[in-house]
């Protein structure tokens, strides 16, 4: 934190941190109660970024102050964003939804609603030995870590056993 803090001074911005526990942190981030969070944040996995942008963005996500929000905790809302959403979901054109997430991150760097600061990686192991039907690079139905819900019952429902 105390980087964060150093790096925002840099630029004129104090930043006093508020060391919460656990319980009190995600009250005040769901429910907006907060002028800055920093910290890691369960988003919606998946193979590409609309998963987990949509969910930290896509104003459908959020909620009034004091109301519990589903996923964009900053009450972000851009109607011209929610529809690049809307229309990437539309579409399984992967040159158009290239293009869409692309003008999403122009906003993103426009109006700054969230500033990632690192991206965790969705480590997986299987072993094809006795069982197939694992998710692959060439067919990612779904996020094949344990934790990743609802995937992992997507990912079981599509193994079967070797013969």
């Amino acid at each position: 934190m105390q980087v964060v803090q150093d790096n925002l001074k840099q630029v004129g911005i104090e930043l006093k941190p508020d060391n919460l526990d656990s319980q009190a942190y995600f009250d005040k981030l769901f429910t907006g109660n907060f002028q800055l969070a920093y910290g890691s944040v369960n988003t919606s996995p998946g193979p590409n970024p609309y998963y987990e942008l949509r969910n930290t963005l896509h104003s459908a996500t959020t909620a009034a102050i004091g109301q519990t929000a589903a996923g964009n905790y900053g009450r972000y809302k851009n109607p011209a964003v929610d529809t690049l959403f809307d229309q990437f979901g539309a579409t399984t054109d992967s040159g158009k939804q290239h293009d869409l997430i692309k003008q999403v991150e122009t906003a993103m760097l426009e109006d700054v609603p969230v500033i990632p600061v690192t991206e965790g990686v969705a480590w997986y192991q299987y072993s094809t030995k006795d069982f197939a039907g694992w998710p692959t690079k060439d067919d990612p139905f779904s996020a094949p870590a344990p934790w990743n819900l609802p995937d992992w019952e997507v990912t079981l429902l599509h193994l079967y056993k070797k013969s």
